[in-house]
This record gives C-alpha cells, sequence and structure tokens, in this order.
C-alpha cells in the first residue's frame, strides 16, 4: 500500500438523495476514547434504504419529526470487525450509539430517546464528519465493543443492533408465559422479533408477509401459522389469525410493515389488555373507533434500545437462541455496494431478507 493510499480508505457515501458512491475518503482520526476498527462486515438496514430515499428514520421515530440529513454520509450501523488494543487483535461486534448521560431522558432511565445522540452511520449528533460502518474502517468508542466467540460470525454479529432493537420492542409489550404473538412483516427485524419473544416466553408466534422468502424463513426458525396476505382482504386475513390464535386473539402484534392496512388488522386481533407496537410508527391516517383500544388494549411505538438490551441480544446470539445465518440471504463485497442496495431495495423480485457488506 504505498503512502497516499495509506491515507485513505474506500467507503460508501451517500452525497444526496439516491447518489451513493463507493469512493477514497480520509482515514478518520480518532479521539483520546476511540479506536480503529478494520470492518469485516455490516449490514444493509431497512432504514439505510431510507436514508438513501432522503428520509431521516431516526430522527422522525426518535424525534418526533424530520430533520434534513448531513451531506456525504457514510452509511451503515449493523457494523462488526476487528480492533487491536494493547497489541492484541479482537473480534468484537459494536454498540454503534452513545447517549449523552445528561438530558432529562438519560437522567430517568429512557436514554434511548436522548436527542443529543451520537450514532454511527445515521449522521445523528456528528459535527464535522459522518462516520459509518460501510466503509473499510470506523471510528469506534472503546467501551462500546463486545467480544465475540468464534462461533459467531462477522456477518451474523451484524445483526446485534437490530437484535436490541426487537429485545427493546419485546420488553415494552408485556408477554407472559406462553401468551400469543403476531408479527406483521417477516423482515430482518420481524424475525428477529419473533425470535425473541419466543426466548422471553411467549407461546405461539405468527408471522405475516407478502412474498415466500420471509415466511419460508420464519417456518424454518419454528414461528407459524406463517401467512400470506399479498391480496388479502384484511378482514379476510384477520379472521384466519384469530381461528389459529391463542384463546381470543394476540396478547401482542408488533406492525414492522409501516402500512395502513397492517395497522388496523393488528388492531382488529388484538386480546383484551393487549399491546400493538407500531415498530415504523403510527401510520398518517389511521382512524381509531371507540372499541379499538377498548379493554386496556394499547398503540404504542418503539424507538432504538439501551446498551442492556443490546448485550440481552448479544447473549441470545451467543447461546443460539436466536438463530440469525438464515436469515442472511446476500452478500457483496464493499466495491459492490450499489448492487447490494439494488437488490435489498427489490427483495420480493430478488428473495432478499438480509444484505450484508464484507471485506
Amino acid at each position: 500500500m504505498d503512502a497516499e493510499r495509506s491515507m485513505t480508505m474506500r467507503a460508501v457515501v451517500l452525497h444526496a438523495p439516491n447518489d451513493l458512491a463507493v469512493e477514497d475518503v480520509p482515514i478518520p482520526d480518532l479521539m483520546p476514547d476511540e479506536v480503529l476498527l478494520e470492518v469485516a462486515a455490516c449490514g444493509i438496514c431497512g432504514s439505510d434504504l431510507r436514508y438513501l430515499m432522503g428520509e431521516n428514520p431516526w430522527a422522525k421515530h426518535t424525534l418526533g419529526h424530520q430533520e434534513p440529513n448531513p451531506p456525504d454520509m457514510i452509511l451503515g450501523h449493523e457494523l462488526a470487525g476487528v480492533v487491536e488494543v494493547d497489541d492484541r487483535r479482537r473480534r468484537v461486534g459494536v454498540l454503534s450509539f452513545r447517549t449523552c448521560g445528561a438530558c432529562a431522558y438519560c437522567r430517568t432511565g429512557r436514554p434511548n430517546l436522548c436527542p443529543n445522540t451520537q450514532h454511527l452511520g445515521h449522521g445523528a449528533g456528528w459535527v464535522g464528519s459522518n462516520p459509518g460502518g460501510m466503509a473499510e474502517f470506523c471510528p469506534v468508542w472503546g467501551n462500546h465493543l463486545f467480544d465475540l466467540p468464534a462461533h459467531v460470525s462477522f456477518a451474523e454479529a451484524t445483526f446485534l443492533d437490530g437484535l436490541g432493537v426487537a429485545v427493546h420492542a419485546v420488553r415494552s409489550a408485556g408477554l407472559f408465559p406462553g401468551c400469543g404473538v403476531l408479527v406483521l412483516g417477516g423482515g430482518p427485524i420481524g424475525l428477529s422479533i419473533g425470535q425473541v419473544a419466543s426466548a422471553m416466553g411467549a407461546g405461539m408466534v405468527a408471522l405475516t408477509d407478502v412474498y415466500d422468502t420471509p415466511l419460508d424463513c420464519a417456518a424454518g426458525l419454528g414461528m407459524g401459522p406463517c401467512l400470506n396476505v399479498a391480496g388479502a382482504d384484511v378482514q379476510d386475513a384477520a379472521a384466519a389469525l384469530l381461528d389459529a390464535a391463542v384463546g381470543d386473539g394476540y396478547m401482542a402484534v408488533f406492525d414492522t410493515t409501516g402500512q395502513l392496512e397492517a395497522q388496523y388488522m393488528g388492531l382488529s386481533v388484538l386480546q383484551r389488555g393487549g399491546t400493538l407496537v407500531a415498530m415504523a410508527g403510527v401510520v398518517e391516517g389511521l382512524q381509531l373507533k371507540e372499541s379499538s383500544l377498548a379493554g386496556e388494549r394499547r398503540l404504542v411505538t418503539s424507538s432504538n434500545n439501551s446498551v442492556e438490551e443490546f448485550e440481552i441480544g448479544l447473549r441470545l446470539l451467543v447461546s443460539g437462541a436466536v438463530k440469525v445465518a438464515p436469515i442472511i440471504t446476500h452478500s457483496y463485497p464493499l466495491e459492490q455496494a450499489a448492487a447490494a442496495f439494488d437488490t435489498a431495495l427489490h427483495k420480493q423480485e430478488t428473495g432478499a431478507l438480509k444484505v450484508v457488506l464484507h471485506a
């Protein structure tokens, strides 16, 4: 490697909406509390696709409003790789966000809602630089590294961010042993939520989607019934789900689709005392009737996760209670990021679930 090349790295840079390029950028300077991660793998998250289209999903779902994205963002927050600390190379997963610890949310046990969050790959909280995991190297906080056992691959470790989100969502739903759970949408988050719910004591975990790949994957992971609702009437689909339910409905419904029809269906199959968790936010135009939330039914959103929930997700992965390898359908080298994003964007045609970039 020549001297000039050694000062730069390859990275996936989002210059503006739909303007994505793999190019040379400076290797970032490190702050005193940071180490340099040699990135081995980085997942493409649904939020990355939304950044590509010009949205800011972190601000929308955490702060409650849209904020402009900074230019020249390096995308990627689902990352894993190798760091060298005290002359020792460590295989690590990365907690990709840091909260301020001083705001009212942090000081009252709600750090997942911190407005001052710094988040790799999201452009949140950074001034003058926008680091992310879709690069050869990434600055990471030294106290946000989690050692990976040899049997957990780097590609599997890219799920740790999403598993933390899944753990937070499941904990917010108030499950009890043996209760019925319904997941609307079988993407990586939905498939993770279903498995986390099972690990935390749920009984039957049903799942819906509109194409076969996630339904087949969910069935292979022990979920069911797995129902294809493409083109289905909402009432007919709800009736089929109620026929299969434990008791008179589902204690928890997790909507990962952000679709109006899905949220109406989710509300219609809730047990009394049940919770609909809108993972992508409450859809604009959702109209509630007097009966929609009667009997202590709840409609809530779920944002981010805590450090503790990240660690719980790690333990579930390491123990095998949650399996993510079957969810990884495509892997591309960093240089082919444009093709990887295209595959993820056209998932029904490509059969994609999780798409991972690798070194």
